[in-house]
Order: structure tokens, then C-alpha cells, then sequence
């Protein structure tokens, strides 16, 4: 049977990716990466996109429960048609990042990564589970400790959640590249937890933190690119963040947007203020 909804093939996907041929991976990932793409581009695109044949995106869909691609691409036109955006400015929105002329100028260098990040924010702020970041602010608030990780790109996103959480009078401390297995095992408990933060490339320190975190029963909440990764079945919450492409660079605004929001629900949680 085929998935009825985005959240349905998601979860399809992440349970059939250890299975999956090379090309099958990449299909799924870049329909997890890209939902945008899916929904508006044709299928030599969206192939071209991934590099396969248009005839292995069609075997795909049949694999995993559609009467073709064009069945699975509904999907995401649907969920399109009923967001808060328009659809008719979502496709010119889209246009603009995939077919944006690329200038050296500075100020349009400005205007285009702060408008591809404005879309990635409201794709944020359309698609995320508030009730993960209900659940996620809770388990924070009765931790004992928490370990935050987050290596090169990273590396902002932890240093933030780091110094917000010490300020809101939480113990916290930040896993480094010199933390070994044996060190991190002393970390954890079943009282601690792990703020995980990982984009593809996998950094394996935030990889090994989370499989030790795990080992010793600590909760991990994990924000990263998209539910296939390698360990995101380790993980208790789970946030896939699609952020914006700028000139062959991933920004981190709707990662931090979404650390902000999990900090300052825990301040207003310390004074008994939300429900």
C-alpha cells in the first residue's frame, strides 16, 4: 500500500534505506533533502538532479507502494497547495534558488542568501512537529546534564545551545573532537542528555557520541539534514532540517531558528509559564 502522506513516506523511507540499491539511497535522500524540488520539477529534472534515469525514479515509486512517479510526486503538490504560502509564489520562490542568475556583487549576494533563507525558515516553520519541541524542552528541563555535539558546520549551532543552556542555569558541556569513547562513556547516564547536531558528511565524533549516549540509556535529541541518517533510528527526537542552498553553501538559519525556540521555551518553562 502506498503512503498517503509526506510523514507516512518519511518513515517508509528510513525503514527500507538500510535495503535500498546505491541509486535507491540516493533517490530517497534527495526526496527527503528536496520536497520542493519533487513537487515542481518534471521528472528529467528531478533525475538529472539525482543522476539516475527517469525509468529508476519510476521502479522507485513502484517499489516502495505508487502506480508511478507521478503518483508519489502528488504527494508533495498537495502538501504544497496546503501550506500557508501560495503556490503560484512557492513556484517562483523555488525558481529563484534552482535558476538564480549568480552574481559576485556583494549586494546581491546579500539579497539572495537572505530570500533563500526566508523560504527555508517558513518551509521550517510549515513542516516541523511542535509537539517534538514540546517533548524535547521537557526533557532538557529534568536532565541532570547535557552534552551537546555538533562538529565543523556544526559547530555554531552546539557553541549556541551551549552557552544559552549554562545561562538558563542548566548544566551543560560541549563534546570536542579530543573526546574520546572513554570519556564520553563517563558523561552519560540515564539522567543526561545529548543535543546531537550532524549534516551529511556524518561527522563520526557526533556519531560515536550518539551510539555511547545510547549505550547508557541517555536520551538524544538529534537535528540533522534528514531521517536517513546513518543514526537516526538512535535517536528519541528527531528534527530534519531542510536549509537553504546559497551558492553551493548550506546555511544553518532554520537550525538555529529551531535552537533559539527550544532555549527560550525553557526559559519561559522555568517560570512556569507554558501549559
Amino acid at each position: 500500500m502506498a503512503p498517503k502522506n509526506i510523514n507516512e513516506l518519511n518513515v517508509l523511507l528510513q525503514a527500507r534505506h538500510i535495503k535500498l540499491s546505491k541509486k535507491m539511497k540516493l533517490i530517497a535522500f534527495f526526496i527527503i533533502d528536496q520536497p520542493q524540488q519533487i513537487a515542481l520539477n518534471t521528472l528529467a529534472v528531478i533525475s538529472d538532479d539525482i543522476g539516475v534515469f527517469p525509468s529508476t525514479l519510476v521502479r522507485f515509486a513502484k517499489h516502495i507502494g505508487f502506480s508511478g512517479f507521478a503518483q508519489l510526486q502528488e504527494l508533495f503538490k498537495v502538501q504544497i497547495t496546503q501550506s500557508a504560502v501560495n503556490y503560484r509564489q512557492r513556484i517562483t520562490d523555488v525558481k529563484k534558488i534552482t535558476e538564480g542568475e549568480i552574481s559576485t556583487s556583494c549586494a546581491n549576494i546579500f539579497h539572495d542568501i537572505t530570500s533563500r533563507n526566508i523560504i527555508a525558515t517558513k518551509l521550517l516553520s510549515e513542516q516541523i512537529e511542535v509537539e517534538l519541541i514540546e517533548q524535547s524542552v521537557q526533557a532538557l528541563c529534568v536532565a541532570n546534564e547535557v552534552i551537546v555535539c555538533g562538529m565543523n558546520r556544526a559547530l555554531p549551532v552546539a557553541i549556541y545551545f551551549h552557552y544559552m543552556l549554562n545561562n538558563l542555569g542548566i548544566r551543560c558541556r560541549i563534546v570536542d573532537s579530543s573526546s574520546d569513547e572513554a570519556t564520553l562513556s563517563h558523561w552519560f547516564n540515564e539522567t543526561t542528555v545529548l543535543i546531537a547536531i550532524t549534516y551529511n558528511p556524518y561527522s563520526s565524533v557526533t556519531s560515536q557520541a550518539i551510539n555511547t549516549a545510547k549505550q547508557s540509556n541517555s536520551t538524544v535529541i538529534l537535528l540533522s539534514d534528514t531521517a536517513l541518517n546513518p543514526v537516526a533510528n538512535l535517536s528519541d527526537y528527531l528534527f530534519a532540517i531542510h536549509e537553504a542552498e546559497v551558492h553551493t553553501f548550506r546555511s544553518l538559519s532554520a537550525t538555529l531558528c529551531l535552537a533559539q525556540a527550544i532555549c527560550v521555551s525553557i526559559g519561559y518553562n522555568q517560570q512556569g509559564e507554558l501549559p
